[in-house]
This record gives structure tokens, C-alpha cells and sequence, in this order.
């Protein structure tokens, strides 16, 4: 009984210590892994590379993203307090050296005015003026040799010029501080931007995971940039020269002009080359016509252009993101407010498609007639044969019936002779029929028609139609009309012009009077 009394009471006293121990242990571990999960990992080395913190930022959770950010704002605030505080050192010092040299110029001009106050009563009045100024500016110095120099030395002539040559020393030396300073903080503001750009990356990638960093980004841009105090030229043109001849300022952006620069002209050779190549490939194919291949040669060589000239934006660090964003409202509301524009670039494309005429054709279109010269997809620019340059909207074109005068390779000419009532018609005939087939510009297939069509008031008319090509219709047209004139002259065939005979009849039981 005691045994078993004993163990029934040994067995749940070890459980119970062996389950605080583990319980023990187990929040050790959790509160270890709490307190290094706690600490950023990527501020150990504040000067890492963009890229290689990237990487680091990859795989943090959300929470674990905003302890980075926590410590990365830490650092950007401690190098932008360092930064305010010399900016303030810079101004103070600015103005020591203004009462410096404000001193030595009073000192020097109480000097004359010693020996003159003795018998000017203005003059001594000047003097003890100068001389109250001359100690407020010292007070202001808040430098305790100054001040005592200047208690010491306002006695004198000797004394004052004393006093205006170690004012300008004095002057000398804080110019010589105050330009180091100038120095020194134009890298302290290099560091400072360093440690902005990679709190951004972390702010980035921690708005990436969910969060709202819109705030902080608001800190960022208060903080970003140098500002250059213009109405300090001496320190304006250090601050500027420091910028360029840093590199995170001046030197950086030299090497992403350049980069600019070259990229830019890569991409207009790639577009040329794209366009050799192109204008190459379509021109062995012949179902394409020749504005169709304009066009395509010509959007090759802008969409290169466009596309390499917003990424090579990116190499100045731009964002080409709200440029793009930018692009499409304004393509919105262009398209809304040019809507007859699209409407002729709508056309234009259909014209390119379906081909119904080409450059060199002869086109008519609403009664006018001309060669085709040239086409955008906005309009198509035409040349009357009297040499006027007609430039139609697309729109116009493919709304109407589009006459191609020149769209095949034959073409059949139209010709109308007529003949006297009296004359012979088999001879006619034989006459025109011998003079086109003579005609060296006239094709044997199809054949020519020659054929009475028409008993007309005063002439029998025949109709002829040879067929030619289409480039020699006129040549033809021309040549034919005048050859069979002179054959009809020469063998007798008269051609009658339009004539009216009037037959007047004696009425019978009608006596002239």
C-alpha cells in the first residue's frame, strides 16, 4: 500500500515538472526567435548594393518588411538631422563673416573719424555710433576674444585699424571654415541620399506586400534632393560644384546622359536597320502594295523608335510607369475629342488593306480624276493631270465610289465614227479596221470590234474599240481618231456634221398675196 501510495504520488509530480520544463523552454525558444525576428537584417550594412538588397527584400513577410522599414527610417532621419544641423552650422557661420567683415569696415572708418571728432560734433556723434555698433556685432560673434579685442581697441586711430585688420583675418578664416564645411556637407548629403534611395527599395517592396507606405513616401520627397541657397552666390556655387563632382550627384547624372545618349542612337540605327530589312522582305512580295509597304516599313522603324526612347528614359531614372499611365488617359481624351480623325485613320487602314488603288494609279473620285502620289492613314494626296495637288480625308475616299482608271493591265478604248447616209459602209469599216491593225501600240487579243451601232439623224455611226495597254489608252485614243480622219478624207468617206434641211410646200387655194 505505501509503495503504490508513493508512486500514485511520485508519477503526476514528475509530469508536472516535465511539462513546466517543456512549456519553459518552448517560450524561451519563441521569445528568442521573437527578439531576432525583431531586428532588420538589411541595415547591417547601410552602403549595400540596390540589387543585393532587393534579393534581401524577397522573402520577408509583410510584418517582417515593416521592422526593415522601421529601421531604414531611423537611418535616413539620422543622416537628414546631421544633414539640418551643418546646413544651420553653414548659415551661422555665414553670418560671423558678415560681422567680421561689417567690424573691420567700421573699424577702419572710426579710425578716420577720431582725429575729426575732436572739432566735429557730427563726426564725434558717428564715432560713438560706430563704436555701439561695432561692440552689438561683436556680442553677436559670440566669441569672448572678439568681444574683448574690441572693448580693448576703440580708443585709438592705431587701435581701430588694429582692430579692422584682425576683424578681416578674423573674416578670413571663418570663409575658410565655413567652405570645408560647405565640402563636407555636400557629402553628408550624398549619404544621406544613398540611405533615402535604399529606404525607398524597402518602403517599395513593403507596399508590394499590402501595406500603405503613402505617408512615408511623402517623408522621402520632403527629404529628397539639394537644396542650394541662391542668395548666398559663394555658397550656391560650392554647394553646386560639390553636387557635380560627387558621385551620387553631378558625376552620376553625367554617366546616365551618356548612357542616354548612346542608347538613343542604338535605337535609331536598330530602327534604320529594322527598316532596310523590312522594306527588303516586303519587296519581294508582290500581293502587297506599295503604300501598304510604306506603311509597314515606316511603323517599324517609329514603334522601335517609341519603345526604345521610353526605355532608354529609365536610364536618366525616370519612371516611365505614370509616363505610360499619362500616355493612355491622353490617348482617351484625344480620341474622344478627334473623333473624325479616327474615323479617316479608320479608313485609312481599310484602304491599305483591301487595295483599291495604288501609288502611280489613276483614280476618280467624286469627279475628280488624277494620279495617286502619295497616302498617310490620315489623307491621300492627289495630282490632277493640269499638275494641282489635291489632298482628300480617307474618309472621303472610301465613302464614295472609287473609280481605279488605271487598276488593269488592258484596257478597252471607246471610239464612235459616223458616216454620211450616202457613203459606203463596207469601205468605212475596212478603213478603220486596216488603221488599227497597223497601229503597233494596238494588242491582237481580244480582238478589236468594229460594228455598225447606231442610224443617227444625219450620220451612220460605228462604234471601234481596240484593245490596248492600260499606259498607252491615250497614245492610242489619240493616234486612232486622227488616223481615220485623214484615211476618210483621202478615199472619199465624208464624216457629216449635225445639218437640217427645211422643205417648204405650197398649200393649195392658198394665194400669195
Amino acid at each position: 500500500m505505501t509503495l503504490s501510495l508513493q508512486t500514485s504520488i511520485i508519477k503526476p509530480l514528475v509530469l508536472f515538472f516535465f511539462g513546466f520544463l517543456v512549456i519553459s523552454l518552448s517560450q524561451s525558444a519563441i521569445a528568442a526567435q521573437s527578439n531576432h525576428q525583431s531586428k532588420a537584417v538589411t541595415t547591417k550594412n547601410i552602403n549595400i548594393d540596390i540589387t543585393e538588397l532587393e534579393f534581401a527584400l524577397t522573402p520577408l513577410t509583410k510584418d517582417e518588411l515593416a521592422i526593415e522599414v522601421d529601421a531604414w527610417l531611423a537611418i535616413v532621419k539620422a543622416k537628414a538631422t546631421v544633414v539640418s544641423e551643418a546646413e544651420i552650422l553653414v548659415s551661422q557661420k555665414q553670418k560671423r563673416i558678415l560681422a567680421a567683415q561689417e567690424i573691420s569696415e567700421l573699424s577702419a572708418e572710426g579710425a578716420t573719424l577720431i582725429n575729426k571728432g575732436k572739432t566735429d560734433k557730427d563726426a564725434a556723434s558717428e564715432l560713438k555710433e560706430d563704436i555701439a555698433e561695432i561692440k552689438e556685432l561683436a556680442e553677436g560673434l559670440e566669441h569672448n576674444k572678439a568681444e574683448k579685442a574690441v572693448n580693448t581697441m576703440v580708443k585709438s586711430p592705431e587701435s581701430l585699424s588694429e582692430l579692422s585688420e584682425k576683424a578681416e583675418k578674423y573674416g578670413d578664416k571663418l570663409q575658410e571654415r565655413r567652405e570645408s564645411l560647405i565640402m563636407n556637407l555636400t557629402e553628408l548629403r550624398s549619404e544621406k541620399n544613398d540611405a533615402l534611395e535604399r529606404f525607398l527599395v524597402v518602403v517599395n517592396s513593403w507596399e508590394a506586400k499590402g501595406a500603405d507606405g503613402s505617408e512615408l513616401h511623402l517623408y522621402a520627397n520632403v527629404l529628397s534632393g539639394t537644396k542650394v541657397d541662391l542668395t548666398d552666390g559663394n555658397a550656391a556655387w560650392l554647394t553646386i560644384q560639390g553636387w557635380m563632382m560627387s558621385q551620387d550627384g553631378g558625376l552620376r547624372w553625367l554617366a546616365n546622359i551618356i548612357k542616354f545618349i548612346i542608347s538613343i542612337s542604338l535605337v535609331y540605327l536598330l530602327s534604320r536597320t529594322a527598316g532596310k530589312l523590312t522594306d527588303a522582305a516586303l519587296s519581294r512580295n508582290n500581293n502587297l502594295s506599295t503604300l501598304l509597304k510604306d506603311f509597314i516599313k515606316v511603323s517599324v522603324r517609329r514603334i522601335i523608335l517609341v519603345i526604345g526612347f521610353i526605355v532608354s528614359l529609365t536610364l536618366i531614372e525616370i519612371n516611365v510607369g505614370p509616363v505610360l499611365a499619362l500616355i493612355g488617359a491622353a490617348g482617351l481624351v484625344v480620341g474622344l475629342a478627334l473623333q473624325s480623325t479616327l474615323s479617316n485613320f479608320a479608313s485609312g487602314m481599310l484602304i491599305l488593306i483591301y487595295r483599291p488603288f495604288d501609288v502611280g494609279d489613276i483614280i476618280n473620285i467624286d469627279g475628280v480624276t488624277g494620279t495617286v502620289d502619295s497616302m498617310t492613314l490620315l489623307s491621300t494626296s492627289i495630282k490632277t493631270f493640269d499638275n494641282q495637288h489635291l489632298v482628300v480625308p480617307n474618309n472621303n475616299i472610301w465613302g464614295t465610289t472609287i473609280v481605279n482608271v488605271t487598276g488593269s493591265r488592258t484596257r478597252r478604248v471607246d471610239l464612235v465614227f459616223g458616216i454620211g447616209y450616202g457613203d459606203d459602209m463596207a469601205k468605212a469599216e475596212r478603213i478603220m479596221l486596216d488603221v488599227v491593225k497597223k497601229h503597233e501600240l494596238v494588242l491582237s487579243y481580244p480582238e478589236p470590234i468594229i460594228k455598225v451601232n447606231e442610224l443617227a439623224d444625219s450620220s451612220v455611226n460605228f462604234v471601234c474599240r481596240p484593245w490596248v495597254k492600260t499606259e498607252n489608252y491615250l497614245d492610242v485614243y489619240w493616234d486612232i481618231t486622227r488616223q481615220v480622219k485623214e484615211e476618210f478624207d483621202k478615199q472619199g468617206v465624208s464624216i457629216p456634221f449635225p445639218q437640217r434641211d427645211v422643205h417648204v410646200h405650197q398649200v393649195p387655194g392658198v394665194e400669195e398675196k
